[in-house]
Order: C-alpha cells, then structure tokens, then sequence
C-alpha cells in the first residue's frame, strides 16, 4: 500500500523471497551445497519530494519469520532525479542511487547506480536506457556472502 500527500510519500507492505540452488546447479558443481533462504518481511517506506524531480526515500524491513540465513533487519535508502514532466523527443537525463544493508551479512550490502536519457509521456509513460552499476554483496540470496562487480546496459518501461 503506498499513499502521497503533498511531497511526502509512504508504504507500508508484505514480501516473501525464497532462494534455493537448483538441482541442475548441484548435480554441476559438486562442493555446492544448498541453502533454503527464506524471508516473509513487513516493510515501511517514508520518501520526500523536495522538488517535483527528486524523490530522496528510506525503508526498514523486518522479517517476521526467516530460514537458511536470513535475519530480521534490512534497511535501503537512496536518490533519484528524474524529470516528472513530458520530456519531448530528446528526452531528459536521470539519475538514482541506492544502498541496501542486511542483518544476515552485519549490515553490509551493496550499492547500486543507475543514469542515462528517459522519455517522458504526457500519460505519465516511462520508457529509460541507461547504465546500470552494482557493488556489493550478492542479491541473489543463496549466495549471500559472495561479493559481486556488475556493469550493463539497461531498457525500463514503466506503465
């Protein structure tokens, strides 16, 4: 459930993650072992708009039940600008940051960047191509203790 009133955002809400090895992936890579990562976590988000561009958010989550390594507490928090108006046929840059911390790895986490062009409809449409950059821990959770360098070329469409 999210709500806005005036430059202030809220949510509040429920997920569930459940990461496991395949099979395929064990019969492969025989030292591999699996690890049955479970997270049924309720989250509250606060974000502010100082400006009808930037949205500067914080959330913490709290994961009423965990398994294989999970545990309670995760926190992100982050910037983006990106121009809420109709941007034309050049479009118009953007930008976002984002940390994520997690109990289960001592509050460590990753860090994440996005930036390139997006246009903008006058329905609210959002098509973006940009870059895309990750540093940090593994986000794919049976290996959460992996450190990972990840770069690449992105294509988003939000409706």
């Amino acid at each position: 459930l999210t709500f806005r009133k005036g430059p202030w955002e809220g949510k509040i809400g429920y997920y569930h993650i459940c990461s496991h090895i395949g099979d395929e992936y064990l019969a492969t890579h025989q030292g591999a072992t699996r690890t049955n990562y479970v997270r049924d976590a309720i989250v509250l988000g606060l974000a502010l708009r100082p400006h009808p561009d930037l949205r500067i958010y914080g959330e913490a989550g709290y994961a009423v039940w965990t398994d294989g390594g999970a545990e309670p507490w995760e926190f992100q928090f982050g910037a983006e600008y990106s121009p809420a108006e109709p941007s034309g046929i050049l479009g118009a840059p953007f930008l976002a940051v984002n940390g994520h911390l997690r109990e289960e790895i001592d509050f460590s986490g990753c860090f994440t960047a996005q930036a390139g062009l997006q246009w903008r409809g006058d329905t609210g449409n959002l098509l973006r191509l940009g870059a895309h950059y990750f540093n940090g821990l593994s986000e794919q959770y049976q290996f959460l203790d992996t450190f990972e360098d990840q770069i690449g070329v992105g294509l988003w469409y939000d409706y």
